[in-house]
């Protein structure tokens, strides 16, 4: 058996093995929406809605709460410098390891549990090493039978007027395999047909399925009965379209327990175009930060919604199923618990119970396994 330097060497290239790094230790992104397209555009000043407001919206909160969600995803990534490769003599780029997973809990008879899981592991080579060295390199991990943990070969493509380092341009890459075992999930209950308008899903974070949008109506149809829900966001996102305008950040800060904001709009590359508003699910004397306890919902529109917006009935409905959801805390659990919905936080953990030690899964590449 040979060594990972041994496959890489007989395409000719050289893999330098140091010390591994977990680079979700050091790459952090500030935001959930962080990482929306450069070409989304956000438009403030047009609200998005059949009723518009001018401010905010304060909810009849019921006694006997309900929630119209049922199920509940998450994604999750781990990635590691295991080595960089030098390129014909030319270039060096890093080679990263990376545990993706993506999986969705379901609520019945108020039990939360396992609704499915997906998990694969990856290792990500830059787009400049050659096409037929590798399509042999993936040949032979393919047919490597020894791995504790198997991997697939992908590349990722380093871009310097997009990319501040290849490592990032790698964890985009790992984000944008996780979002495609999302979309995979999501195609699968949509074609069971699990979801309905009062069995509706949450998705942790914003609905950024960029590359794995096919343009088509259809793909849109997927999310007919999703929303998306940010737990953290950027709150310096401008209100306007002026130089110094005030930021959406400063404007929710007035928002009460059960307030929420009109519904913004939002359009990215693809041309979709998506509803979202913010929405304050805690007390302000129970959280310390301003921002504490205030969260971004996001909907995709349907084509009857582009006209006049997203049915203000369907999303005080959404919000109040959110505020019903966020009943149950994970305080004394996750240090973010003042946003994060409980069934989302059980979502997360079952999903990341499922990953391999960081020491087993790094030192599989430094074995003579393949």
């Amino acid at each position: 058996m040979s060594t990972l330097q041994d496959l890489f060497k007989k395409e000719g290239a050289m893999l330098f093995q140091n010390e591994s790094i977990a680079l979700d230790r050091y790459y952090l992104e500030p935001y959930q929406d962080a990482n929306d397209d450069d070409a989304d555009s956000y438009d403030l000043s047009k609200i998005f809605e059949t009723a518009p407001i001018k401010t905010k919206k304060h909810l009849d909160i019921i006694d006997i709460p309900f929630s119209l969600f049922h199920f509940f995803m998450d994604g999750s990534r781990r990635t590691y410098k295991i080595g960089d490769l030098v390129i014909s003599g030319k270039k060096i780029y890093p080679v990263i390891a990376a545990q993706i997973r993506a999986g969705c809990a379901r609520r019945h008879a108020s039990k939360i549990s396992k609704h499915t899981i997906l998990a694969q592991n990856y290792l990500l080579i830059s787009s400049s090493f050659n096409d037929v060295n590798f399509d042999v390199l993936k040949m032979r991990v393919r047919k490597c039978s020894h791995l504790a943990h198997p991997f697939m070969v992908e590349k990722y493509t380093f871009n310097k007027m997009k990319d501040s380092a290849p490592n990032n341009a790698a964890i985009a890459k790992s984000n944008s395999l996780m979002h495609r075992l999302e979309i995979d999930i999501l195609t699968e209950m949509v074609k069971t047909k699990v979801l309905d308008t009062d069995k509706m899903l949450i998705v942790d974070g914003p609905l950024q399925f960029l590359a794995e949008d096919t343009g088509k109506d259809d793909f849109a149809d997927l999310f007919y009965n999703v929303v998306g829900v940010s737990k953290s966001f950027d709150p310096n996102l401008s209100m306007s379209d002026r130089r110094g305008g005030p930021h959406i950040g400063a404007q929710i800060l007035g928002l009460n327990y059960g307030e929420r904001t009109p519904v913004f709009h939002k359009r990215n590359s693809r041309g979709r175009e998506f509803g979202f508003w913010y929405l304050r699910i805690r007390h302000k004397y129970n959280v310390r930060n301003p921002l504490d306890g205030i969260i971004k919902v996001e909907k995709m529109a349907t084509k009857e919604d582009k006209e006049n917006g997203l049915d203000s009935d369907v999303v005080d409905n959404i919000s109040l199923s959110l505020i019903a959801e966020s009943i149950p805390t994970c305080h004394g659990k996750d240090d973010r618990w003042p946003n994060h919905l409980y069934p989302i936080y059980l979502t997360e953990t079952m999903i990341k119970s499922t990953y391999a030690s960081d020491v087993a899964f790094i030192n599989q590449f430094q074995r003579d396994a393949f």
